[in-house]
């Protein structure tokens, strides 16, 4: 008996572990991921924002990942934030792509149900296309979005202009 409840638990504990988020990635809500963008004083925050499903978005992730790597070219600390726009209802997803691909940097899955709501909020100039890049740096006030697939020297070059630009 006491081993039939012991199986029973150890499969209820692993499908509650597999039917919730990693710490690898994890829901946000909008106002959450702002805050965080707004606490990051002189850091340089790059928000991408994708889904599992956009081929140009899982093309250009590496270039992301690669950028941020490369501490020596940066004039400024730089935070790269992967922004998935896959259902919040499917973690799993996510969270299976993550591993798959070995993302290293964080990973959040938007967690909001008013998609035109959270476009605006982002960027008036936001189509709603992906993939899309939110550069921020709170210290200096400034703010810029891209609404393009990147290649990393296209990357390199968003970055040094944003970092050398005046407020």
């Amino acid at each position: 008996m006491k081993q039939v409840l012991g199986f029973m638990m150890l499969a209820f504990l692993t499908s509650a572990y597999i039917d919730r988020p990693s710490k690898a990635v994890h829901l946000s809500t909008l106002d959450e991921l702002e805050t965080r963008l707004s606490q990051g004083g002189d850091t340089i925050f790059v928000v991408n924002f994708w889904a599992t499903w956009c081929g140009p978005c899982v093309k250009e992730m590496p270039y992301f990942e690669q950028l941020v790597s490369d501490k020596s070219a940066n004039l400024s600390p730089i935070k790269l934030l992967f922004v998935s726009l896959d259902s919040p209802k499917k973690p799993q997803v996510v969270e299976k792509f993550v591993a798959d691909k070995k993302i290293r940097n964080e990973v959040l899955i938007l967690n909001e149900t008013d998609q035109q709501e959270y476009i605006d909020r982002i960027s008036e100039e936001w189509s709603g296309a992906i993939p899309a890049t939110l550069l921020v740096q709170k210290s200096k006030n400034k703010r810029k979005f891209h609404e393009q697939e990147f290649t990393l020297e296209q990357l390199e070059q968003s970055l040094l202009a944003f970092q050398t630009q005046s407020q």
